[in-house]
């Protein structure tokens, strides 16, 4: 954690003289033997305003506050796998990759295009155009209980 980043009322950084083996401990024993995480799994979802006077659910921001243990033992996650997702996404992919741009996608959905409107490549062809939008805004209630 940060030294500028808000914990909660015990804060981690300022006592980690005291708690610090044992949470070392227990992320290692998770990364390690497999321990299990519900005992840090919980999280509080909390709706912010997005404007001044909010008057119905789509004028709230959802954020979720995760323990620090979790968010421990999530970075350390992360940082293993970001060893081998080089070799796991396919080079074609731009969104969500370090020094890639998801507008490399409207470049090549224009050039896709282009070839399927030359008239010796149009046949055996197929476009589909998706409407991602707000896509993640469906959540199944039974994964979040």
């Amino acid at each position: 954690m940060g030294p500028m980043k808000a914990t909660c009322s015990n804060d981690f950084p300022h006592f980690w003289y005291i708690i610090g083996q044992d949470v070392s401990d227990f992320c290692l024993s998770i990364m390690n033997e497999g321990m299990s995480l519900e005992s840090c799994n919980a999280t509080n979802i909390v709706f912010i305003p997005k404007i001044a006077q909010p008057m119905n659910l789509s004028n709230f921001k959802p954020i979720s506050l995760c323990s620090v243990l979790y968010k421990i033992i999530s970075k350390t996650v992360a940082n293993h796998f970001k060893k081998v997702l080089d070799c796991c996404i396919d080079e074609a992919q731009s969104a969500f990759v370090l020094d890639q741009l998801i507008t490399d996608n409207v470049l090549l959905a224009y050039e896709v295009l282009q070839t399927f409107k030359q008239k010796r490549v149009r046949r055996g062809l197929l476009a589909l155009k998706l409407d991602m939008s707000k896509s993640y805004d469906n959540v199944e209630w039974s994964f979040l209980h």
